[in-house]
């Protein structure tokens, strides 16, 4: 994948990984959005590029742009925050992250939906909100 922006440096493989939080980070302002998904990351990512690309307005990065610059094109960098198998643990880690980061591109509901359901969880997942951040 040329200028891949998940192989940060030439690594290479990062975009393949499955079963992933990750964090999308806006170049321009620093916001963020923490999502998980069970595929290849690289192809989650395409999807919000896409949705960019194409202004889809349910889309967290086209809200965060109308919202934010003025339309104009952003840049965003991504990265991968755990790896997690399990859906539900993925999804418990998903909520700890947003809990420990409050991205500001993701939906206020939404956090607050994810933490309360799956917050009681935490401890499972050995998830240590003090060293996250």
């Amino acid at each position: 994948m040329p200028e891949c922006i998940i192989c940060p440096y030439g690594r290479s493989g990062d975009c393949m990984m499955s079963g992933v939080v990750y964090l999308i980070t806006c170049r321009t302002c620093g916001d963020e959005y923490v999502g998980e998904t069970g595929r290849p990351i690289c192809v989650r990512i395409k999807e919000h590029l896409d949705g960019l690309n194409k202004s889809k307005i349910s889309t967290p990065l086209v809200r965060h742009r109308r919202s934010n610059h003025e339309i104009s094109d952003i840049q965003i960098g991504v990265s991968i925050l755990s790896t997690e198998p399990e859906i539900i643990a993925r999804k418990t880690l998903e909520a700890c992250w947003i809990a420990a980061k409050s991205p500001k591109m993701n939906r206020k509901g939404e956090c607050i939906a994810i933490t309360n359901e799956l917050a009681l969880y935490q401890d499972l997942c050995r998830f240590d909100m003090q060293a996250c951040c």
